[in-house]
């Protein structure tokens, strides 16, 4: 009520303006009386609109100024919720068995002490058995022995080729020690129910480089696998999500890749804690993209700031009449696909870049990134990198 009649006195206040505007042109002789008024009428409308202007910037500001205090209040108490848990699972543990007047086994164990004892132990395991034909069982004893290999590839900015960016990839050792190409156990791993533990440790390899990049740079990231299926999983997802909180400062420096089928396809529960994460300032990128016709109002809803594209794809999808965006086919220029998708905060990747000719055309596309063999090809972290880095994060954790 109060701001209606703020509104119809300050539309009153306008229009005496007007009016006094008007007499004062007549008065002087400066005008005829009828563009005098005219030119009152002008006046009016002219701080009418600015008027208008000032309250809907003023709206918007108060509007984003709430959703954030409600982001910030949703944080605070998924984190009472979370702490309010632990206290009542303290509560629960003497239940479990424990003798009077000993202390409980700690049910609140860490993403990372669990994953540094997987370390520890690992040199301790007796020597592992060759790899069977049971991809299952290949991923859990290469899990069990410690054979998982972080593997960095660069994602460099166009035209100059600076590295911005790298893409972790896990891959795992048979018990002969080759190389298990993602192929051969991300589904088994998936079907076995081990794919949590596989992003657990890809997790923590990521959160310990991207701390060595950034002692040196703060603007390197690094592009995080993730399964849709850890973040649906509800006992993985709790300590995951804790984990990142703790290591918050890390947000701008760590993307977390999925299939972009597997982000179309996803729950409701994931796209909850998909949701969470991105409150923390975590971002998603998506790959395996086979062409341009993407939502992207939904992209940047859920926090998705980078899209994946093979080079050559990229290049057909364009130049073919392809629609992009919902919009018909040759409805955009080509050298304006890219700017529309950062209208939406998405950055464009041409990925998978072998050859110059392939570049120049890409470059044609004013494409921001690009990644691929032409640039530099996976090369696994060496363990003396790997071993310093554990030893940083027990002395952090």
């Amino acid at each position: 009520m109060k701001a209606r009649v703020s509104d119809i006195l300050v539309v009153i206040t306008y229009a005496m303006i007007a009016v006094v505007a008007a007499l004062a042109f007549q008065r002087f002789n400066l005008m005829s009386a009828e563009l005098a008024w005219l030119m009152g009428a002008v006046v009016f409308l002219i701080a009418g609109q600015v008027h208008a202007a000032a309250a809907r910037a003023e709206e918007r500001a108060r509007f984003e100024a709430e959703l954030r205090d409600l982001k910030r209040a949703n944080a605070s108490m998924v984190d009472t919720l979370a702490a309010a848990q632990s206290r009542l699972d303290a509560l629960d543990a003497p239940a479990s068995g424990a003798p009077a007047g000993e202390a409980a086994p700690a049910r609140d164990e860490t993403l990372v002490a669990r994953i540094l004892a997987r370390l520890e132990t690992a040199g301790q395991a007796p020597e592992p058995e060759p790899a069977r034909e049971d991809a299952a069982v290949m991923v859990r004893e290469a899990l069990d022995a410690n054979r998982v290999d972080l593997y960095l590839q660069p994602v460099v900015g166009l035209p100059q080729r600076r590295t911005y960016f790298y893409e972790g990839f896990t891959r795992l050792r048979d018990g002969a020690g080759q190389v298990v190409a993602p192929g051969a156990f991300l589904a088994a791993a998936e079907e076995a129910g081990m794919i949590a533990e596989v992003d657990n440790i890809l997790l923590l390899r990521c959160v310990q480089i991207v701390r060595r990049l950034t002692k040196s740079d703060r603007r390197v990231g690094v592009f995080c696998n993730v399964s849709i299926r850890s973040l649906a999983d509800e006992d993985f997802f709790p300590g995951f999500l804790d984990f990142l909180r703790r290591n918050g400062d890390l947000a701008g420096s760590l993307i977390f890749e999925m299939p972009r089928t597997a982000f179309e396809a996803r729950s409701a529960i994931a796209a909850r804690n998909m949701a969470r994460l991105a409150d923390y300032g975590f971002r998603f990128s998506l790959d395996q993209v086979s062409d341009l016709n993407i939502d992207l109002a939904e992209l940047q809803r859920a926090g998705v700031r980078f899209v994946k594209i093979p080079g050559e794809r990229l290049i057909e999808a364009v130049h073919g009449g392809a629609p992009v965006a919902g919009r018909e086919p040759g409805a955009l220029p080509p050298e304006d696909i890219a700017g529309l998708f950062a209208r939406y905060g998405v950055d464009l990747v041409a990925e998978k870049i072998e050859t110059e000719a392939t570049v120049v055309e890409v470059l044609d596309l004013d494409i921001a990134y690009a990644q691929g063999h032409l640039f530099g090809a996976p090369r696994p972290v060496r363990d003396e990198v790997i071993h310093e880095a554990d030893q940083d994060m027990r002395r952090t954790g």
